[in-house]
């Protein structure tokens, strides 16, 4: 699907510019900590799909249901790790412009795990139940 393809381009397009506009590691222990741990929720993510995973709100063939590891507390587990390193990123060297894009990613990325909700949904019998046991990004919140 195209759009899919625009949505990804638009979340890299946020992520590389906040990138290139500040500092790529936060400089006060109390945000490099945090962003570690994210760092780590977002690799054990990866790792409990055996790698298996797709930038495009699309599932790749022989796709499997993953209710395990961190998706057992969140239903987009890399979704929120990015939207909070991201936002590590931007509350180190804040300007309005560059929370202004972290803004722009969070709706994106929004829009892309509801696209992929829809999905899931269809393809997996067993997602509604999930979704009824879990949380979309924040666990116990959202």
């Amino acid at each position: 699907m195209l759009s899919s393809y625009v949505l990804v381009f638009i979340q890299l397009a946020c992520i590389i510019f906040i990138i290139l506009t500040g500092d790529i590691l936060p400089s006060e222990i109390f945000l490099l900590i945090p962003g570690i741990v994210f760092v780590i929720i977002s690799f054990l993510s990866m790792a409990e799909m055996k790698f298996r995973f797709n930038i495009v709100p699309e599932l790749l063939e022989n796709s499997s249901l993953v209710t395990s590891g961190p998706f057992k507390y969140v239903r987009h587990p890399i979704y929120t790790s990015i939207i909070f390193m991201i936002l590590i990123l931007v509350i180190n060297d804040f300007t309005f412009l560059r929370f202004g894009v972290w803004i722009i990613l969070v709706i994106v990325l929004n829009i892309k795990l509801n696209y992929e909700e829809k999905i899931l949904a269809r393809e997996f019998p067993d997602y509604i139940v999930y979704k009824s046991k879990s949380k979309k990004l924040i666990p116990f919140i959202y």
